[in-house]
């Protein structure tokens, strides 16, 4: 029973002395030597400086680990340099998930030119909003044209708000023509990708497999 408390004292006291350093230290560093032992300093010893350590608080809590200290002492330069020259994916990879995500997303040629239509309605209902919003407009400007004419041959003076009226509906004319090219644009866009969508559907359900190139 004593050696058990005899024991147990020395952990605490080894314990409290590792965490009462570790409150008076600004930095408190953590790493494990070549035995598995760990250690705990101010600084690191210069044989471990390339070797993972970690960041203790004043609460004893690990607040930063750094797993390759090599990496964090290259310079900004060469590890830009160096993401450039290892993207995530390679090109080959690139095809291969996107072949498996359409075969997976599809089951039929007919559910390709379906989710297509889906998209071309709704541009469709946007278009026929834009059209309802250009006409109500052309009636609201051809309106006031007509008022400000009227004024002109009774020789009345011109009406500032008048013609601040016809210059805001001429601007929303112009800023729904653009819409409605917008609305144009994407449907040929839509269509066109997904009629490479359905061609390369195809070669896979003809027995090509993910990622290869079609030579046909």
């Amino acid at each position: 029973m004593g050696l058990r408390l005899t024991r147990l004292s020395i952990t605490l006291l080894v314990a409290g002395l590792i965490f009462s350093m570790a409150a008076s230290a600004e930095n408190i560093y953590r790493w494990t030597d070549e035995n598995g032992k760990v250690h705990y300093g101010r600084t690191l010893p210069p044989d471990h400086s390339n070797l993972p350590y970690e960041f203790l608080n004043d609460q004893g809590v690990v607040i930063k680990r750094v797993d390759d200290p090599m990496e964090s002492q290259k310079p900004v330069a060469e590890i830009e340099e160096s993401d450039e020259r290892a993207p995530l994916f390679t090109a080959d990879e690139v095809r291969i998930r996107s072949d498996r995500l359409l075969v997976l997303r599809y089951h039929s040629e007919e559910d390709l030119i379906a989710a297509m239509e889906v998209e071309v309605d709704q541009l469709s209902y946007d278009t026929r909003l834009i059209n309802q919003s250009q006409s109500s407009a052309m009636t609201s400007l051809a309106g006031q044209v007509k008022n400000a004419a009227d004024r002109q041959r009774a020789g009345m003076p011109d009406d500032p708000g008048l013609g601040k009226n016809i210059y805001r509906l001429r601007q929303r004319l112009r800023k729904s023509e653009d819409q409605l090219q917008g609305l144009k644009d994407r449907e040929i866009k839509i269509r066109a990708s997904f009629q490479d969508d359905i061609e390369r559907y195809r070669f896979l359900a003809n027995g090509g497999k993910p990622g290869e190139i079609d030579e046909s």
